[in-house]
């Protein structure tokens, strides 16, 4: 592709505001192609005769509205423009989904297209076409459990599983250890993916009392012994829908539950790499009775679906077998972009990126919406939870929103639940930019400030 340099003899204004204009709109148009690897700062200014500040701006501004990353030792690649809303038949304006939970986007695109260019480029694709072993190869495996040790979970590569994200995992993990019609105990608020297994293979969900330290020991203890279950299935970390993060001695106290009760835990870790030091996993405290789930969709991007599973020794052969039942193996070339990021810090920074993300993302929410929120001591991740005013229905609350253009989604909510524990999670990862998902929460605000305004009869 030649070098895209704008034309700026008709835009008037701030030079730098031009460059951004420019290259919005030719993007909008499919002449700047995503993937598109910019001008150096210092070339591009002495193309367009402007000084190199100007140019440091333009692109500072440009990145800030997601149009473009910068790679340190790679260069400033165009970003492929995620869709994140629609347009309301209502009011026309484009909706901004603050339903799904995706990473906002920090140059992954880019990041990922040069991986597999040079997977492409040295040959070694070659050996990631055929039928390979259904764990995953050993270098990959390698590679996920060095990560894995640098998140709290340190663990041999012989017992890591290659999946296809998280939600594999899950499956064969719940797979392992219930069958169907078996009681499945969860977070009283728990996750749609959870929901979705239970459906599909007849599993029955029990929820367990949460307060803002997460599941509550003494409930889970109860619940054991009232259900008969001998499976539980649960989020430590930044738990999804609620955001709570359980203290360390909360989990040893679940890990000794779990011992005493000769039961299983299905550990879902997604968030690790939002902590600075993460907390150590409950299956770190009773690896002979954990299935630890990971996935790489919310530190780098969701179309690789590449996950991981650490799991009892004691299952490890049934395991392979359930993956060979389930899809043979993972995809070995995304393994392969995993594994090539891991080695070469590529994925620690994007990490890096998603962390300063999340942090600007949650002081916007924190500003907006402050008052509003549960009050959770947890660091800044993707979502947040929002509890139901009183006076307030969660229906009414996401049909006037979803006039608004806001898509909210209801809770994956289990009883036992009291009517004071509802709420809806509010995602901050699908709107391009800050400003973006500060409109989105502005009119949130407007409407929890007002009275509830829909009647459904």
């Amino acid at each position: 592709m030649t070098d895209w340099v704008p034309a700026l003899s008709h835009h008037r204004g701030p030079r730098y505001m031009a460059i951004v204009e420019q290259l919005e709109s030719d993007i909008a148009s499919g002449e700047v192609k995503p993937g598109a690897r910019l001008l150096p700062q210092r070339d591009m200014a002495e193309r367009l005769g402007l000084s190199v500040g100007t140019i440091s701006k333009a692109y500072a501004e440009a990145e800030q509205r997601g149009l473009i990353s910068g790679e340190v030792g790679r260069g400033t690649f165009v970003l492929r423009r995620r869709f994140n809303g629609h347009k309301t038949e209502s009011t026309g304006r484009e909706g901004i989904n603050l339903a799904l939970n995706v990473p906002p986007a920090t140059g992954e695109d880019a990041l990922i297209a040069a991986t597999l260019a040079e997977v492409v480029a040295d040959g070694g694709i070659d050996r990631l076409l055929g039928y390979l072993p259904h764990q995953g190869l050993p270098d990959h495996r390698a590679a996920v459990a060095s990560w894995l040790a640098a998140h709290g979970m340190a663990t041999d590569p012989d017992r890591v599983f290659i999946t296809h994200g998280a939600q594999h995992a899950l499956s064969i993990a719940i797979g392992m250890v219930a069958a169907r019609g078996d009681t499945v105990l969860t977070e009283s608020l728990t996750y749609s993916g959870m929901l979705a297994l239970s459906a599909q293979s007849g599993y029955r969900l029990h929820g367990v009392a949460m307060d803002i330290h997460g599941l509550v020991p003494e409930a889970l203890d109860a619940a054991f012994a009232e259900t008969g279950a001998r499976v539980l299935y649960t989020m430590p970390s930044l738990q999804t829908p609620t955001g709570t993060v359980m203290p360390a001695e909360r989990r040893l106290a679940i890990a000794e539950i779990i011992r005493r009760r000769d039961a299983y835990v299905l550990e879902d870790d997604a968030y690790a790499f939002l902590f600075q030091t993460p907390p150590r996993p409950v299956s770190a405290l009773a690896p002979e009775r954990s299935f630890y789930a990971m996935s790489f969709a919310k530190c780098l991007a969701p179309g690789l679906r590449i996950g991981a599973m650490i799991v009892p020794d004691a299952f490890r052969d049934r395991c392979i077998n359930a993956v060979r039942a389930t899809g043979w193996m993972a995809s070995p070339i995304m393994a392969e972009v995993v594994s090539r990021l891991v080695q070469n810090g590529g994925l620690a920074r994007q990490a890096m990126l998603k962390r300063e993300k999340a942090v600007l993302r949650d002081q916007v929410v924190r500003r907006v919406l402050s008052g509003w929120l549960s009050p959770v001591s947890a660091p800044p991740g993707f979502h947040v939870w929002l509890p139901l005013p009183a006076g307030r229905t969660l229906t009414s609350l996401i049909t006037q929103s979803a006039q608004a253009g806001i898509t909210l989604a209801p809770p994956g909510a289990l009883r036992p639940l009291d009517a004071a524990s509802l709420g809806v999670r509010i995602c901050l990862g699908a709107p391009t930019t800050e400003a973006q998902l500060e409109t989105a929460l502005t009119e949130v605000r407007r409407i929890l400030e007002q009275a509830e305004a829909i009647s459904l009869v």
